[in-house]
Formats: C-alpha cells, sequence, structure tokens
C-alpha cells in the first residue's frame, strides 16, 4: 500500500505555531516550509492558493478542534462555569510556558480583518462555533433562546479578550480575571431559575412587570 502523504498535517501544525507565535504578516512560506519539512510543490499541491488558503486551514483545522473538545465537556454534568473556567486555566498555562502561546485563532483573526476574507471567514466560523457550543448548553438548561446566545458571545468575547491582555502584559492576571466575570455572565437568577437581563432599564423592567 502506498505510504499516507503526512505533508499537509505537517504544514497546518508548523503553520499553526508560528502563526499563534509571530503572527500571519511576519510568517513566511519558506519558514513554514522548513519548519515542516515539506517542499514548494507539496504545499502547492495541497493549498493551490498558497498562505491563505493555508492560514484558512489552520483555523479551520484548530477551531473543529477546540469546538469539538468543548462540546464534550460541556455534554457532561459539570457547570458550565467550571468548564469555563478550566478553558480558562489550559490558556493560563500555554502562556506561562511560552509568552507568546494562547488562542490558536485570535492572532490570525486579528490580522485577517484586512489581510484576507478567506482566513477572516474561517476565523469568524471559529468563533461562531464556540459561542453555538456554549448557546446550545444554555439553552438545554432552559436558557431563553436570545439570551444563552447573548451570554455565549459575551463568554467568548471575555475570553478572548482577556488573553489579548494577558499575551501583551505576559502575564495571566486579565485571564484570572476574566473567571469571575464569566460566572457573573453565567448566573441564573434566582426567581424560577430564568436568567434576567439586567442591562435593561429600570423604566423598561417596570413597564414589563405592569
Amino acid at each position: 500500500m502506498p505510504r499516507p502523504d503526512r505533508s499537509r498535517a505537517a504544514l497546518i501544525e508548523k503553520a499553526a505555531t508560528l502563526f499563534r507565535r509571530q503572527g500571519y504578516a511576519a510568517t513566511g512560506l519558506n519558514q513554514i516550509l522548513a519548519e515542516a519539512g515539506v517542499k514548494p510543490g507539496s504545499l502547492y499541491h495541497h493549498f493551490p492558493q498558497g498562505k491563505q488558503q493555508l492560514a484558512a486551514a489552520v483555523v479551520d483545522t484548530a477551531g473543529t478542534g477546540i469546538e469539538q473538545l468543548l462540546r464534550r465537556f460541556l455534554a457532561t454534568d459539570r457547570p458550565v462555569a467550571d468548564i469555563v473556567d478550566r478553558w480558562i486555566d489550559v490558556l493560563a498555562a500555554g502562556l506561562a510556558g511560552d509568552h507568546r502561546d494562547g488562542c490558536p485563532i485570535e492572532p490570525i483573526a486579528t490580522e485577517s480583518v484586512n489581510a484576507s476574507a478567506e482566513v477572516r471567514a474561517a476565523s469568524a466560523r471559529a468563533f461562531m462555533g464556540w459561542s453555538a457550543a456554549i448557546e446550545g448548553r444554555l439553552r438545554s438548561e432552559g436558557w431563553p433562546a436570545a439570551q444563552a446566545e447573548q451570554v455565549a458571545v459575551a463568554v467568548i468575547s471575555l475570553i478572548e479578550g482577556a488573553l489579548i491582555l494577558s499575551r501583551t502584559a505576559g502575564d495571566a492576571v486579565a485571564l484570572n480575571a476574566a473567571k469571575p466575570a464569566a460566572r457573573a455572565l453565567l448566573h441564573r437568577a434566582a426567581d424560577g431559575g430564568v436568567w434576567v437581563d439586567r442591562t435593561r432599564a429600570p423604566a423598561q423592567e417596570q413597564s414589563n412587570e405592569g
């Protein structure tokens, strides 16, 4: 039997590390090829459109992997807040090992807004997938659809924002601060177990109650 072609996996793996630590613009194809031990012909065989297509594949691979892992944890009986805590702990541990590490999506996503529509779309899919996973769990617990979506997006936004601050500062202070903030977002009010939108104006609440 012919040996499997491992060059595609090697390109994605090495490119993911370089994009995460150096950014999209600062990472050249020659460096990716050297790190992966792959020839240019093999790269263009798998990714005819070059760097943009490879970067989109990196984002799709990483985003899907994180979403699958997240959904696996969310399918258990563990509270969502505990799962988010653990996720933040993993990110903090990654930064402790190398301050350039963190979210495998964010560094590429930030640059792709202006650099590549293809990579931007892949990044948006990844973030939406993570939000959808949390939203699905909240809805299964009885949260109204609109509030479940809002809070899920807020939690992902909180984590990603804290990660940017922690990477910039070189410490986990922002990530650690995000843990109680995420718990507050995920808190369900005691009145009948229904989540209450505290962002509404008091006059609006009084009107609705009347």
